[in-house]
Order: structure tokens, then C-alpha cells, then sequence
């Protein structure tokens, strides 16, 4: 399948506004960012992923520290393209797409235990790696190596999260 036509039918499935851009890696692979205004789309996006024989590779999710809301990026692989769909959700809620796609059930249970993002009709509870005494969310409690490393090389956000707790 030609990426015009996975883009067309992403396209054709997304109603309440969106953002694509074409991207390829310095291999010259190309790849998809579809940045969905609706979280609820995630579903319908899914349902692409399965019509074209494609795959949940992983999910990222993250904290936005200046709004409190989550960013989650959807990792797909179709014949070796990948579609990364960007949602954002204010309530900690995303719609689980595991029915759909089987290969999204350990990225979702594990933004739900790590990052306090809960993937609503997911048909699996249990928890992967933390030990159930530990809340949800628990890795929103930390500085994420990407928030280090840009923190470091360019503001003191990192140094004035670091130092809250140092005493002069």
C-alpha cells in the first residue's frame, strides 16, 4: 500500500480537524505525523492501522507540566511505514484501542501504570512491572531524561526542579 493511500483514508476518517506532515528518517524512510484535534479519533485511526494489516508498535505518553494534560503519541508500523498520531488529552482519559488492535495492549496498560493515563474499555487491568502499592501515575512524580537533557543544555528548568529540595 502507497503512503497517498494511507494518508487519504487517515484523512477520510478524521472529521473534527487534524495536522499531517510527511517526514522520512535519515535513511530516507518515510513517515506519517497525524496530530488528531479529537482524542476520541484514536479509534477510527486504529481501525485504519488494522484495514491496512498494521501494527501498535508502541505508545509514548507524557506530562505537560504548564497545562497538567497528557500527550499521547501512537506508534504505528504499516509495511514499514510508520504513523505516529498524536492525541491530547485534560482529563487523563484516552479511549483504548487494544479491542481494535490487539498490539496496543501492552503500551496502554503500561501509559495507565506509569504515567496515570487511562485507556477507558481496555479489557486488561493488571499491572506489568510496578508493584500494586504504587500509585498510578508514578512516573509523572519524576524529570524524564528528555525533559534532562533538554533542560540542561538550554534553561534551568532542570536545576530549579533539583534544587526544590536543597537546602542552603
Amino acid at each position: 500500500m502507497k503512503i497517498e493511500e494511507i494518508k487519504d483514508l487517515l484523512i477520510s476518517k478524521t472529521v473534527n480537524g487534524y495536522e499531517l506532515k510527511e517526514d522520512q528518517d535519515s535513511y530516507g524512510n518515510p513517515s506519517i505525523w497525524l496530530i488528531l484535534k479529537d482524542r476520541l479519533e484514536i479509534v477510527h485511526v486504529a481501525e485504519v492501522i488494522k484495514a491496512c494489516m498494521g501494527r501498535c508498535i508502541v505508545a509514548t505518553a507524557y506530562k505537560n507540566e504548564e497545562d497538567n494534560t497528557h500527550t499521547v503519541i501512537y506508534h504505528f508500523d504499516i509495511e514499514g511505514l510508520i504513523v505516529n498520531t498524536e492525541i491530547k488529552t485534560d482529563n487523563k482519559e484516552t479511549i483504548a484501542i487494544t479491542p481494535i488492535l490487539s498490539s496496543a495492549n501492552w503500551a496502554e496498560r503500561e501509559m495507565r501504570e506509569m504515567y496515570g493515563v487511562e485507556p477507558v474499555g481496555h479489557p486488561d487491568n493488571s499491572r506489568l512491572f510496578l508493584d500494586p502499592s504504587l500509585v498510578k501515575g508514578v512516573l509523572n512524580e519524576y524529570i524524564s531524561l528528555s525533559k534532562m537533557s533538554l533542560g540542561v543544555s538550554e534553561t534551568d528548568i532542570l536545576w530549579a526542579d533539583v534544587n526544590k529540595g536543597i537546602k542552603r
